[in-house]
């Protein structure tokens, strides 16, 4: 084997190197993105950092792992009225987002937020019921919410007419859909590992809410 032969075949095995040291660490980001709500999904791993962020008419989007660390945030706006899944007002909340490396922030309208890390914590039942004031969010059976069968309503002191978005998720599949009317029930039920996803009505009357579910 001559030298130039010898030259081209390490250059070939060098570039070959590199283009399998690129693709295992392709292989290795997706796979830690795909398995982020696994992963993060605790106190211990969530590599949420608690950080405000105003929300303006015009402006770029933060992006997680750029301007804020991924992870688990609850949601809180602080003044204003800002869109997050459904409009939220001053003194409102939305537990458990999960906002992974290269997510953004499309929060809009016109407000001041606080994200903090969340903490997961299950929701306490008192003689069969939880509720939820001004507060929204994904809770996972298993973890927030035991497994089993449930009803929901909500009520306002408001007579502003909106709708509550009301899904259940088994990983990114939704397996249920519900637009609930204030003063009305629906029954559903949660296996293992199925996300109760309780979005704020999608209307800009924000209006203060009570949220009622109730073991069957």
């Amino acid at each position: 084997m001559n030298q130039q032969t010898r030259k081209t075949r390490y250059l070939f095995i060098g570039i070959f190197s590199i283009l399998c040291v690129i693709l295992i660490g392709v292989m290795i980001h997706k796979y830690r993105v795909a398995h982020s709500d696994i992963r993060l999904h605790s106190t211990k791993t969530n590599t949420a950092k608690t950080f405000r962020y105003s929300v303006q008419k015009e402006m770029t989007a933060d992006q997680a792992g750029q301007d804020f660390q991924p992870g688990y945030y609850d949601v809180h706006v602080t003044n204003g009225k800002v869109y997050v899944s459904g409009f939220l007002g001053s003194g409102q909340t939305i537990q458990n987002m999960l906002y992974v490396s290269g997510n953004h922030l499309n929060f809009t309208g016109h407000g001041e937020t606080k994200l903090t890390p969340s903490h997961f914590k299950p929701l306490q039942f008192k003689s069969r019921r939880a509720v939820l004031e001004n507060t929204f969010g994904n809770y996972t059976a298993g973890r927030e919410i035991p497994a089993g069968k449930y009803q929901i309503s909500w009520s306002t002191p408001t007579k502003r007419q909106a709708n509550l978005v009301i899904s259940i998720q088994k990983g990114t599949k939704v397996q249920r859909s519900i637009d609930l009317r204030a003063d009305k029930m629906v029954t559903f039920k949660l296996a293992k590992a199925e996300v109760l996803a309780i979005n704020p009505p999608v209307t800009t009357k924000v209006v203060p809410l009570r949220i009622t579910i109730t073991k069957k």
